[in-house]
């Protein structure tokens, strides 16, 4: 008998069991094609009282099937797939755990027909039981600049000015949106573009003269503070159209301020159902 499957001293039931950081290249089968991502995977199952320790080099070689095999379509999926191939070979396991980090690239389109694709950091997660319940999800972080709305106010009453046109302060933003749901995986596209929509303006990585100058216009037009853009975000995601009523929503950002020594930051969380409702 293996010394993983001797009853330990102390039967406690442990939730995860695995290793961390296991850093692969997958290649997708995307709709435009083959897609080839450098993922860094989390990947755990659960274990019972009875036994001491867990196989760990299944963990790897479940990893290794699934990736190999090059069918998945989406990183949902191959987690997915991984996550029944762990259950297949630890018999002993109730559920099994697999997350990916990776650097993703999403389509923004913006003024003056301006569009590029811009990168985002992702981070999704899908559970698996063996009862066949799934719990997916899918975590998205893009970058874009606010304006503050009350320095302009303030700003314009001193000089006299038409708010429109006095001028502020505008700091970049990170925002963060994540989405936890039983039924439906949310897009990692949708929910960035709905991320890079709730700034003053999102960031582009190549700006011309005239893009430039339009994205400034553009972003002293929607001054956001840092509390305003967590509501916008949680708004936008919540009304995705596939979105389930009970999804839960987080959306984090955090402001490097350009005019304070120290940063600021927002916090949302609630169920897709109370978002609308507002």
């Amino acid at each position: 008998m293996d010394v993983q499957d001797l009853t330990p001293d102390k039967p406690l039931y442990l939730e995860r069991v695995g290793f961390r950081g296991v850093r692969k290249r997958a290649v997708l089968e995307s709709p435009e094609g083959p897609l080839a991502l450098d993922l860094e995977l989390d990947a755990y199952v659960d274990l019972e009282p009875s036994k001491r320790g867990v196989h760990l080099s299944r963990n790897i070689e479940a990893i290794e099937s699934v990736i190999s095999d090059r069918r998945a379509r989406s990183i949902e999926d191959l987690l997915r797939k991984i996550g029944r191939e762990l259950l297949e070979r630890h018999s002993y396991a109730a559920k099994s755990s697999v997350v990916a980090k990776t650097l993703y690239y999403v389509k923004v389109e913006w003024l003056h027909g301006l569009a590029s694709r811009e990168p985002v950091d992702v981070e999704v997660e899908v559970s698996v039981t063996r009862g066949g319940e799934e719990l997916w999800r899918v975590s998205v972080e893009a970058r874009g600049m606010t304006v503050c709305p009350s320095a302009r106010q303030t700003i314009a009453e001193i000089k006299g000015l038409d708010p429109e046109l006095a001028p502020s302060h505008s700091q970049k933003a990170v925002l963060r949106g994540t989405v936890t749901t039983r039924r439906v995986m949310v897009r990692i596209e949708d929910l960035a573009r709905e991320l890079f929509s709730s700034f003053s303006a999102p960031t582009i990585t190549l700006l011309k003269k005239r893009h430039e100058a339009g994205l400034i216009l553009a972003a002293f037009s929607k001054p956001m503070f840092v509390e305003d853009i967590v509501r916008e975000a949680a708004w936008r995601i919540a009304n995705i159209p596939y979105m389930p009523e009970d999804a839960i929503i987080e959306v984090e950002a955090l402001s490097f301020e350009s005019i304070h020594p120290h940063d600021l930051s927002a916090y949302l969380r609630a169920r897709a159902s109370e978002v609308r409702a507002r």
